[in-house]
């Protein structure tokens, strides 16, 4: 088989043109790193996805003697330097925001329907936004968009774990309407400006995945600031 040469114009997105390495005959091969597309800043974003018996990182990070975030969690993040982080994953299908909000003494542990064990849901909403904040990282909340279609996760023990477009909608209006009652109550009197959201995860990996558009939460229509929704995060 003949041996193929690579070209390479050098550094990322160098304006030189680029270079043609000669091999044998009809076996060059021409690249050219530049960007053809503006790249996001987000493209290296990490996430936090409360994983259960598999992995208590989330809980192992918060203090929950001190009811904050662990200061060597943040420093190290902060080295990490991620652009953005995503609140979610699978764990968005069963996951009900209001469960994670207002005193702590008051919330409710939930089962982690994938990963085992149960959530404290001392890490919610307020502390994800704050974790972002304190580590310089533009934060991405994933919302439970009707349980994605997968019907193991809708209802277990009694517990409706689904969630549709309103609730989305309320939690947009949560965290980022100036005049959200519910957020002013419990002790936030100012918005946190949460401009990326994502509708749902991976809802195009399950045969029984949701796909009716009617039900597609549309944050942007919520009092706030201009939010940015993601349908999809595949």
């Amino acid at each position: 088989m003949a041996a193929a040469g690579i070209a390479a114009t050098g550094a990322l997105g160098a304006a030189a043109p680029p270079m043609e390495v000669q091999a044998e005959p009809g076996s060059s091969i021409l690249v050219d790193p530049k960007p053809l597309f503006e790249l996001s800043p987000y493209l290296y974003l990490q996430f936090m996805e409360p994983l259960g018996a598999t992995d208590g990182s989330v809980e192992a990070a918060w203090d929950h003697l001190g009811d904050r975030w662990r200061e060597d969690v943040v420093a190290v993040t902060r080295e990490l330097a991620p652009p953005m982080m995503r609140w979610g994953g699978i764990f968005a299908d069963f996951y009900r925001w209001r469960e994670g909000v207002g005193p702590r003494d008051r919330r409710p542990p939930m089962l982690n329907l994938l990963w085992g064990g149960i959530e404290s849901n001392q890490v919610g909403t307020g502390e994800f936004v704050e974790f972002c904040r304190l580590v310089g990282a533009e934060p991405l909340v994933c919302v439970n968009f009707e349980s994605d279609g997968r019907k193991q996760y809708m209802k277990v023990k009694d517990s409706v774990r689904t969630a549709d477009a309103q609730e989305a909608a309320d939690w947009v209006a949560y965290c980022n309407d100036p005049n959200n009652r519910e957020r002013k109550a419990h002790g936030h009197a100012a918005p946190w400006n949460v401009r990326h959201w994502q509708i749902g995860n991976e809802t195009s990996y399950d045969k029984n995945a949701s796909t009716s558009r009617q039900q597609r939460a549309r944050p942007s229509s919520s009092p706030g600031p201009c939010v940015r929704p993601i349908r999809r995060f595949n």
